[in-house]
């Protein structure tokens, strides 16, 4: 560590009583000749990170989600003042600018983010994390719900959707699925067409990341009804189809600073093969399918 030596006295200079490159007396501290007082030593330091969010991965990752959270602290433990460098207000934030720790809340949109220490003495350190926004949707492992009677086949899943990638952590954002309008055709065609609202309200992602990305804290239901089933009579030889192509939307929770994004569309597919009367519903990643009675 390099130490700093500055003594005042009432004339405006002084002369220490120890050569430059000699170390301080006990207590970290020098003596001037002419009894002026000295700085203390003040060291050099590095910053340390931690995520909140324990997955996935090691917690010092310095890739974090859109409002991600992470403690800094300096290491030797030193009070700084901290700064998000070059920021124009859509970097982050930080829950203090002094002390010898502070907690960094990740922006909402991808950017390379440096935050800056500077002690007194004018040392300083940085550490630079790489934001990255969702780059699609998928869905946990799924649940079936199909169920078949004499008058009725509903052939579906239940799932929780995730959002990619699954080397960050999203716990901080929410998302809810927006306005579509359905094309179709066959016994699963539509007159007019079939709109897909918007589910009206925001759900928050949990803290769980597995293969296919953080997991939503809400499971969705994917499913077809279909009724009566003469809609697909037995000697029919029309196949159909059903596609409702929906967008996912995410943000930071609570709007963040920019609002919110689509970040993938996910296809709510039907399929009915007449020759083998075979019913399929399909979402993302998952589906599930059944032979009509």
């Amino acid at each position: 560590m390099m130490c700093l030596f500055g003594c005042n006295s009432s004339s405006g200079g002084s002369t220490a009583s120890q050569g430059a490159n000699q170390p301080p007396q006990s207590g970290g501290t020098a003596s001037a000749s002419n009894g002026g007082p000295c700085v203390s030593c003040c060291p050099s330091f590095n910053i340390r990170s931690q995520t909140i969010a324990t997955q996935p991965g090691s917690r010092t990752r310095t890739n974090i989600g859109i409002g991600k959270e992470v403690d800094l602290s300096t290491d030797p433990s030193t009070s700084v003042t901290w700064s998000i460098d070059s920021d124009d207000g859509h970097k982050g934030t930080l829950s203090q600018s002094s002390g010898s720790t502070t907690r960094y809340t990740a922006c909402d949109r991808a950017k390379s983010v440096t935050i800056k220490g500077r002690n007194s003495c004018g040392n300083e350190a940085t550490i630079t994390f790489t934001v990255v926004e969702p780059s699609s949707g998928r869905f946990h492992t799924e649940t079936d719900i199909s169920q078949i009677t004499s008058t009725t086949i509903n052939v579906g899943f239940q799932a929780s959707p995730t959002m990619m990638p699954q080397n960050v952590s999203f716990y901080n954002c929410e998302m809810r699925e927006g306005v579509c309008t359905s094309t179709s055709s066959g016994p699963l065609a539509y007159r007019p067409e079939v709109q897909h609202r918007d589910t009206g309200s925001w759900v928050a992602f949990s803290s769980t990341v597995g293969s296919d990305g953080t997991v939503l804290s809400a499971p969705d239901t994917v499913s077809t009804n279909i009724q009566p089933l003469s809609r697909v009579p037995a000697g029919g030889t029309t196949d159909g189809r059903f596609l409702w192509p929906i967008p996912w939307r995410a943000q930071v929770r609570g709007g963040g600073t920019n609002g919110q994004i689509v970040f993938d569309t996910l296809n709510h597919l039907m399929t009915y093969t007449a020759s083998s009367r075979n019913l399929k519903v399909s979402k993302g990643n998952r589906n599930k399918q059944r032979t009509v009675p």
